[in-house]
């Protein structure tokens, strides 16, 4: 009869124990744990991977082992060789935006559902260090990658296009991209704000942008308002601040608009995103300019604090959670057998407008 993989070789199980006793290393393998519990290594990848193979009593005695040692098990080494669960690596673009907050949590709650572990890493905008995040993550071996951003650098392009799994880009779309895209248009939503201003009578709109660069999708929300200013016969006015951050950026701007001459002011002014806004709004009567009487503020992003400033701020509201959720699950799918069709999907979440006291022209 071969032997029971739950036991171990007899005659060496006290030298083992012993060896496992002290690791050299400071940390225990799987056959410290086998030899501690009195079983295979066999047993104890089963333990982990396939628990109903296992009987309760071995169960019992690796599960004391496992509590007494804080024992984790190698979880690269068990992907590569199951090819089951894995991670799926994330570069978001500004983690500590909290639109992109509940994007994440939209990612983590379906991957928790699927026994996928979402890792993220933080670009702040930049191509470089959305290359050096990727490559990190490449060496890793993940199941799959999800991107907030679709004009990548040609070296990450290049990349990405050498790799054998799926990949979404998510938050917004971009015609003629290879991969999965989950999100909505920039331009659209740049159209949307100027049409609600425009449709108030507004001429002279302003859409401010910060000094970051590398945000491509606030530029091309600026786009979109160009767009519609030109349809309406209006004269477009993008205004980019020299800094980079958001606070920064908009005292730049309030302070820029405060030293107009009062006929040459903007009626309306469109920031980038809801923290610039908040500011301007905060700013904005120091330099004796009042909101809306004087200015008129939207943003972008529907974060908590837009519905509790006085006045209110009006604002674009994605849904960063169904982004978020949408994503990992074209990923499951990917990793369960395929999409439909076999070519990459694209799906739209649309943004809805949310017009609050900010934004009201009298």
């Amino acid at each position: 009869m071969p032997p029971d993989p739950e036991r171990p070789v007899s005659g060496r199980s006290t030298a083992r124990r012993q060896r496992a006793a002290r690791p050299s290393s400071g940390t225990y393998t799987v056959r410290d744990i086998a030899a501690m519990a009195g079983v295979s290594s066999v047993t104890v990848s089963r333990y982990f991977n396939e628990p109903q193979r296992v009987s309760e009593a071995a169960r019992a005695r690796i599960a004391r082992v496992v509590e007494q040692t804080s024992y984790v098990p190698n979880q690269a080494a068990r992907f590569l060789a199951t090819n089951q669960g894995g991670v799926v690596g994330a570069v978001m673009q500004n983690v500590t935006s909290a639109t992109f907050a509940d994007m994440v949590r939209g990612m983590s709650d379906m991957a928790e559902r699927n026994g996928l572990q979402l890792l993220l890493a933080n670009s702040n905008f930049s191509r470089d260090s959305e290359g050096r995040a990727l490559r990190t993550f490449a060496g890793w071996h993940p199941r799959a990658l999800v991107l907030t951003r679709s004009d990548h650098s040609p070296e990450t392009d290049a990349l990405l296009s050498r790799l054998r799994v799926p990949i979404v880009e998510a938050w917004e779309f971009h015609a003629g991209r290879p991969f999965h895209q989950v999100g909505f248009c920039q331009l659209t939503v740049g159209r949307m704000l100027a049409r609600h201003f425009i449709g108030q009578g507004a001429a002279r709109i302003r859409f401010v942008l910060n000094g970051a660069v590398e945000d491509g999708r606030a530029t091309r929300r600026s786009e979109g308002y160009a767009q519609a200013m030109v349809e309406a016969g209006l004269a477009p006015d993008v205004w980019r601040a020299g800094a980079a951050d958001d606070v920064g950026a908009a005292r730049e701007a309030i302070a820029a608009i405060a030293a107009l001459a009062p006929a040459e002011r903007p009626r309306a002014a469109i920031f980038a995103n809801d923290s610039m806004a908040i500011t301007a709004i905060l700013s904005a009567p120091a330099l004796g300019i009042g909101v809306p009487a004087g200015l008129a503020i939207a943003g972008f992003g529907d974060t908590p604090l837009s519905a509790v400033t006085t006045p209110a701020l009006t604002t674009v509201r994605p849904d960063a959670y169904a982004i978020g959720s949408r994503a990992l699950a074209i990923v499951v799918a990917a990793l369960q057998g395929g999409t439909p069709g076999g070519g990459p999907q694209a799906v739209e979440v649309p943004c809805a407008l949310v017009e609050r006291e900010s934004s009201r022209l009298c």
